[in-house]
């Protein structure tokens, strides 16, 4: 594979690294992966995952621009006015007409955690470039279901009582710590909830599965707002199926800080991207 670094947008300002498959893998005309920070974390994200998935896709066969959105790692703030559009869908087009120039490829597959699963929900939404998402940990909304899971499941976790008993002793030996851990539970909350309501993301969902969108939704254990598999039917009333996959990592944490965890990530992204897009240009020919 080669990893290349690209510039592109206004003025060059905007920074990623293009890693494309040996020529003798190389599925052609498959989408090329777009993947997005999560957080303020940089192109390479938390514990080095969006690298990992990157290499495990050109091995698959598969090209993918880690990029840093406008104002994070590498880019440069957008200076022009936006007038009310979005900064991570501006960025992305500009990302996306790079990329067909220099891959000769118009169709992509839009990756991301937490905010940058929320900021690729969004170009999802502005972009029908877009063929194809994967969403880890994305946006989540707690259902009856949620509640009754969470509560009873707390109860039998040894690992709740263990983080309450060091939290506590934290808490005794430094406010600092208490404190952020209480604010990254708040961004946990409320962070998707301000900035969209449930109709919304079930409208646009079912908008994706009309226009042929290829969806692998990814949740965690460690991730505050989600408790199981079921609870995407609950939130959206929407079956999984082979157009739009569901997966549940019971004991991962939020940023797959394990490497077995990440590891596991890795393979099934490119399953999926595999299977969803490896024969995908040649079963469109037969089909027209």
């Amino acid at each position: 594979m080669q990893e290349k670094i690209v510039q592109f947008g206004p003025h060059h300002s905007l920074l990623g690294v293009l890693t494309t498959p040996d020529p003798s893998v190389r599925v052609p005309d498959a989408p090329t992966a777009i993947i997005l920070n999560a957080g303020i974390v940089h192109r390479i994200g938390p514990f080095r995952m969006h690298v990992d998935i990157a290499r495990s896709l050109a091995e698959a066969g598969f090209s993918t621009l880690r990029m840093d959105l406008s104002g994070l790692g590498d880019s440069l703030p957008r200076t022009e006015k936006l007038e009310g559009r979005n900064r991570s869908t501006l960025d992305v087009v500009d990302a996306m007409d790079a990329l067909k120039g220099r891959l000769d490829n118009d169709r992509f597959v839009i990756l991301g955690l937490c905010s940058g699963a929320f900021n690729a929900h969004q170009v999802a939404v502005a972009d029908d470039r877009i063929v194809g998402a994967v969403f880890i940990d994305g946006i989540v909304f707690r259902t009856m279901g949620y509640f009754f899971r969470h509560t009873l499941g707390r109860l039998f976790r040894p690992r709740v009582y263990r983080n309450a008993i060091k939290r506590r002793y934290q808490a005794k030996k430094s406010g600092s710590i208490q404190e952020c851990e209480g604010n990254e539970l708040a961004e946990s909350e409320f962070f998707f909830a301000q900035d969209i309501d449930r109709q919304s993301v079930v409208t646009d969902l079912n908008n994706f599965l009309k226009r042929g969108m290829r969806m692998l939704f990814l949740y965690t254990d460690g991730y505050e707002d989600i408790c199981g598999k079921k609870q995407f039917e609950e939130m959206y009333g929407i079956a999984p199926s082979d157009q739009l996959q569901v997966d549940y990592y019971e004991k991962s944490e939020h940023t797959f800080t394990i490497v077995e965890h990440r590891e596991m990530l890795c393979r099934q992204i490119a399953d999926w991207y595999g299977g969803q897009f490896a024969n995908s240009v040649s079963e469109e020919l037969v089909a027209t």
